[in-house]
């Protein structure tokens, strides 16, 4: 007396259904943050329970003015001259010319230096924590970076990136 379980001879047959509970739990997780988060989200600043730090752009007028402000501004223009408030940091303006990029962090490097220094001996500044970044648009960008590194080296731990104000009032280009 036997008995046969099953197709015989071993066969078993592949399971080609997907999973969805995985990717639903996923999704319903999702859907619940979205729902608690969105109403802290208001675009009156003043109304906001969680600070926000928006670019400017056209659509996001939302200005510092530079005149009126507490906090001191570095500013560094396109002779690679960096001021803070109107005291001349550092002038890197013999490292114009160079043209081969590779020699660019060796050049810089006495600058960032001297801006570390001056920086890091800044009473206002080292009990503020924060300053204003206006770099010109013409100069490199790794020049920036580099001085952004060295800015938080010197104990500066808020920096805030200052945009082209002429952004606001250029034209509009024409959509295709």
């Amino acid at each position: 007396m036997g008995m046969s379980v099953g197709g015989g001879a071993g066969r078993k047959k592949a399971i080609s259904d997907i999973n969805v509970t995985p990717l639903v739990d996923v999704m319903l997780v999702l859907l619940i943050i979205f729902m608690v988060s969105t109403p802290l989200i208001v675009k009156d600043e003043s109304e906001r329970l969680v600070d926000l730090n928006l670019p400017v752009t056209r659509e996001n007028p939302t200005t510092v003015d530079l005149a009126n402000t507490d906090k001191l501004i570095l500013t560094i223009d396109a002779s690679l001259r960096i001021t803070l408030g109107s005291d001349t940091i550092t002038d890197c303006s013999g490292t114009v010319g160079i043209t081969d990029s590779n020699l660019w962090p060796d050049a810089w490097e006495p600058c960032f230096a001297e801006l570390q220094a001056k920086l890091g001996t800044n009473p206002r500044l080292q009990e503020q924590e924060s300053l204003y970044l206006l770099a010109d648009t013409r100069i490199p960008y790794g020049f920036v970076v580099g001085a952004m590194n060295r800015i938080r080296m010197s104990g500066v731990t808020n920096v805030g990136m200052v945009t082209n104000p002429e952004l606001l009032t250029a034209p509009t280009a024409p959509t295709p």
